[in-house]
């Protein structure tokens, strides 16, 4: 004859063992990375697909590993005087390989990019007139890159683009003071005119 003590303590045991194999499974999307820590402490990264954790395991976060886009539009006063607004695209990744880097130095990294970024550009407009901007914007990315580069990667991150495209005088009749350069390109948008005699400033 079967012992019901014996019976019932074997079901709680199975139910237990149930219950701690399905509260530890997990999930990670595509492109998606997870942080596992134990007792508080980095234990491991885990990459899309299923995944099981002991109950001493704590998933601590999901990292998108996608590209995330910036778009700022930073308005200031060139050396000739001129007030102009210019449009910056920036994208940047974490680095796969340096998730939890970038997890713990930066989990948001949207204000620090900000920052560096008016930082550099604005105090670089400042020093240069309105026919110097439209000639050198592609220059001004690659100065912007270099310094994102140097400030995130250590930190986890990769700088994916860097874009500097048409500034925009917030007084078109002003700016015809300065410069005989200028073409619309659609969408309010200037650039520099390769033959300034078809500028409508000119």
């Amino acid at each position: 004859m079967h012992n019901p003590l014996l019976i019932a303590g074997c079901g709680g045991v199975l139910a237990v063992l149930l219950l701690i194999v399905v509260t530890g499974i997990y999930t990670v999307g595509i492109a998606e990375a997870a942080l596992v820590t134990r007792f508080g402490r980095f234990r491991r990264i885990a990459g899309p697909g299923a995944h099981w954790m002991p109950p001493i395991d704590r998933l601590a976060a999901k990292v998108n590993l996608r590209a995330s886009k910036m778009e700022l539009k930073m308005a200031t006063r060139t050396k000739d005087g001129v007030v102009i607004t210019i449009p910056i695209s920036i994208e940047t990744r974490v680095n796969p390989d340096m998730v939890y880097e970038a997890w713990s130095n930066l989990p948001e990294p949207g204000p620090f990019v900000r920052a560096l970024a008016e930082q550099l550009v604005l105090g670089r407009l400042r020093s240069m007139t309105l026919d110097e901007l439209f000639a050198s914007q592609t220059g001004i990315a690659g100065t912007l890159r270099r310094a994102l580069d140097e400030s995130l990667k250590p930190i986890g991150y990769e700088v994916v683009r860097v874009q500097v495209t048409g500034a925009v005088p917030n007084n078109l009749g002003e700016a015809g003071q300065y410069t005989g350069r200028l073409v619309e390109t659609g969408g309010g948008l200037y650039k520099a005119d390769p033959v300034p005699g078809r500028s409508r400033f000119a």
